[in-house]
């Protein structure tokens, strides 16, 4: 346990004064590939993406971060910033959908679905990026944080808010599903980028040793960064009360964004990039027939990025295998044992926080209403009504991020009716057991946001209004 503490402390110190060292939100990163993963069902030729996606998680979490890989002064002196931020746009996704077309025609290798998960993960990352930063739009979730905490500081907000996001997911969120080694495609990525500068701009060993630098640093974030949620939650209250929910650049908006460029990247990959409109940002990348024409070019997320001496120094023990196109990256078991005990510690404050008794000792709800679908955010909305006039109140619950295979955030609301002993005292899944369900239809509508009962024909009878904030968003367009 040596080893842990003093990894603890190299952390903390880090943390604290060189947060800009080393790359910042990448335990946020790989949660949005996982949350657009849970959803995402795609068969494009003999290829089914998602199943794709579930076998090679090595590669996937990996691609999630490895655009930032580059940025930091402890990779190379920060000498291949400029690939990384070439890394986050379009340009060099169409490059690497062309070389994958054309070097490996189907049926693939696995290392050949590995670098096609890898490049997915890529593709997450871009987009989320796009939203976050508020690159080529005007609300995203650090300019809207840098307005309301930072007396309209982006550059302040931006400081906290990348490795605060770090903070909050690593201190909110099971982060179990990890996968505890990770795939680069080293050989296919080095000529890619070869054909996309048109002349050997990065080598194989420079993606290896500044990728692997990433990997430590996720299963460093994940042993000790969540004991600094106290200290960034007084930084910005809008991060901790806005980082899942906010409509552009949270969490589950990003999720949906990177669930649209896994149907796009899969579409693309199987009938080649001709018939898309590619402009440099990828949040506006379209494969149907009607091109936007009012977007705005890529604009650098690291513009003001000062390059600072890292504290590190490269004498860690790498643990690296080479294949004949990747490297697989593996922790050492130590850590391995650590993460185990840590999952198990996290499930158990899950417990004992669902099972504390309250201030009024009571041990014990009546009954509990839940559901097993994933991120649905049951209770965002709640409102009591008499719907079925029958004398007694009803409850109406929204589930506005309530998603199934397909089809993302598209929303539902249950009713459960009363009765002259009030609701059901028993638990209940209400997929299955609600006395009514209503379902939204639009991807990322978010069917159930909001609830109100009042009369709206003056008919006498109570009609019930439900929030929809994203449907039509297709005819909105972000400035």
């Amino acid at each position: 346990m040596g080893g842990l503490k003093i990894w603890s402390v190299l952390l903390v110190i880090l943390c604290h004064c060189c947060q800009r060292c080393l790359p910042s939100g990448i335990s946020t990163h790989v949660e949005i590939a996982h949350r657009a993963l849970e959803f995402f069902i795609k068969h494009e030729g003999n290829v089914n993406y998602r199943q794709l996606l579930l076998n090679h998680q090595d590669a996937f979490q990996a691609g999630s971060i490895y655009p930032d890989a580059f940025y930091p002064p402890i990779c190379k002196s920060g000498i291949f910033h400029d690939v990384s931020e070439d890394t986050h746009w379009t340009p060099f996704l169409n490059a690497s959908i062309h070389y994958i077309r054309r070097n490996y025609p189907p049926p693939w290798e696995v290392a050949t679905e590995k670098l096609v998960a890898f490049l997915f993960g890529i593709a997450s990352h871009m987009v989320a990026d796009v939203s976050w930063h508020s690159l080529g739009i005007d609300q995203g979730f650090l300019k809207a944080m840098g307005e309301i905490d930072f007396r309209g500081s982006y550059s302040e907000a931006h400081n906290v808010g990348d490795f605060g996001g770090d903070v909050l997911s690593q201190f909110e969120l099971d982060f179990s599903y990890l996968a505890l080694n990770w795939y680069v495609p080293v050989k296919d990525l080095a000529a890619i980028y070869k054909e996309f500068y048109g002349r050997e701009i990065i080598t194989e060993s420079t993606i290896t040793d500044c990728t692997y630098l990433l990997f430590l640093e996720l299963h460093g974030e994940r042993l000790v960064v969540g004991k600094l949620f106290p200290t960034y939650a007084s930084k910005s209250p809008f991060l901790v009360e806005k980082f899942h929910e906010y409509f552009l650049g949270g969490v589950d908006d990003m999720a949906f964004w990177t669930n649209n460029i896994f149907e796009l990247t899969s579409h693309m990959l199987e009938n080649g990039t001709s018939g898309c409109f590619l402009p440099e940002n990828p949040l506006f990348i379209n494969c149907r027939s009607e091109h936007k024409d009012n977007y705005i070019n890529k604009q650098s997320k690291h513009e003001q990025q000062k390059n600072r001496t890292s504290l590190l120094t490269e004498t860690h023990e790498k643990n690296i295998n080479y294949t004949e196109r990747g490297v697989h990256f593996n922790i050492q078991p130590w850590v391995k044992n650590s993460l185990r005990l840590l999952n198990r510690a996290f499930r158990t404050s899950v417990w004992r926080a669902a099972h504390q008794k309250s201030a009024n000792h009571i041990s014990k709800p009546a009954a509990s209403y839940f559901l097993t679908s994933p991120y649905a955010r049951l209770g965002w909305a709640m409102i009591s009504a008499d719907l079925n006039q029958d004398g007694y109140e009803d409850l109406v619950v929204g589930a506005p991020g309530y998603s199934t295979l397909g089809h993302f955030q598209i929303g539902r609301v249950y009713v459960v009716y009363g009765n002259q002993s009030g609701l059901p005292p028993e638990d209940m899944d209400l997929d299955e057991k609600a006395d009514q369900i209503l379902q939204g239809h639009q991807p990322s509508g978010r069917f159930g946001s909001a609830l109100a009962v009042l009369d709206f024909n003056e008919d006498g009878v109570s009609d019930l209004a439900i929030g929809a904030p994203s449907v039509g968003s297709q005819f909105l367009t972000y400035k």
